[in-house]
């Protein structure tokens, strides 16, 4: 059974952690970006299935992380998870190409229930 890979791209370094424990203990492979920079370096070595994504980060921050994936014509699935909560900020993260907008503070379980549900319905487009 394949075994699916989370690029989680998260600032803070306790939120990145707590994201990381709890999709690790599920069985999911991850890896952790402090900024977009980063995260873009490793969506190429990585090759992840999902990305948890952060809207507020140093050096390029989630809008422009999003915006360029989906310029290079990815399908990645894309939860934003982000304390920006205002509706307008929530329709732009959509329009950007996201699947998922959670806001913080968050559920655990529900983050992972949402990632589950994305990674299922990406696994049946693919076969």
């Amino acid at each position: 059974m394949k075994r699916e890979r989370i690029l989680i791209v998260e600032d803070e370094l306790d939120m990145l952690d707590l994201i990381d424990f709890n999709l690790t203990r599920k069985g999911y492979i991850t890896a952790g970006s402090l900024d977009g920079i980063d995260a873009v370096k490793k969506i190429r070595h990585f090759k992840p299935d999902l990305v948890v994504l952060d809207l507020m980060l140093p050096e390029m921050d989630g809008w422009k992380f999003c915006k360029s994936l989906r310029q290079k014509k990815s399908d990645v699935p894309i939860v934003m998870l982000t304390a920006k909560a205002m509706p307008e900020d929530r329709m732009a993260g959509f329009e950007i190409g996201a699947d998922d907008y959670i806001t913080k503070p968050f559920n655990v379980a529900e983050l992972i229930l949402r990632i589950e549900r994305l990674l299922k319905r990406k696994s049946v487009t693919e076969t």
